[in-house]
């Protein structure tokens, strides 16, 4: 099998930073440059860095101080998933403010999100698909 780096077909990412806001600049830049490989627009890749960042901002509260936030991206053609954890104690109970204005930013901007909270970890998974042009 030969790679061909413009065919994304289910490859996955994933990365490890500090649970910290410090680093969601790079979490934002990597973002970008993984949805560009699965074809997505000029326009969904921003929302999508803009979702990532306010996954980020609705998680990182949660986090244990000191901690790893996990970061798994699943590729595929004109579809990425982003899948955002932290350790947190309360995972099971906790849940991001879902009344507040980043996540009416998050849901606006991606196709579909989700949260769950097991084994002392919160994730919020965003997806993003490539909007149809002629929509």
């Amino acid at each position: 099998m030969t790679f061909d780096p413009t065919r994304p077909d289910g490859d996955v990412v994933e990365i490890r930073l500090p649970a910290d806001t410090g680093y969601v600049a790079t979490l934002r830049l990597v973002t970008a440059s993984l949805a560009a490989r699965c074809d997505l627009t000029i326009d969904d890749i921003e929302d999508l860095r803009l979702a990532v960042d306010e996954a980020c901002a609705l998680l990182l509260p949660h986090a244990k101080p000191s901690t790893t936030m996990r970061v798994r991206f699943e590729l595929m053609p004109a579809c990425l998933v982003v899948t955002t954890t932290v350790d947190s104690p309360e995972a099971t109970a906790a849940s991001p403010d879902r009344t507040g204005f980043a996540w009416s930013v998050l849901s606006a901007l991606a196709t579909a999100v989700d949260v769950t909270g097991s084994d002392g970890r919160l994730a919020i998974i965003v997806t993003k698909r490539r909007e149809n042009s002629a929509a």
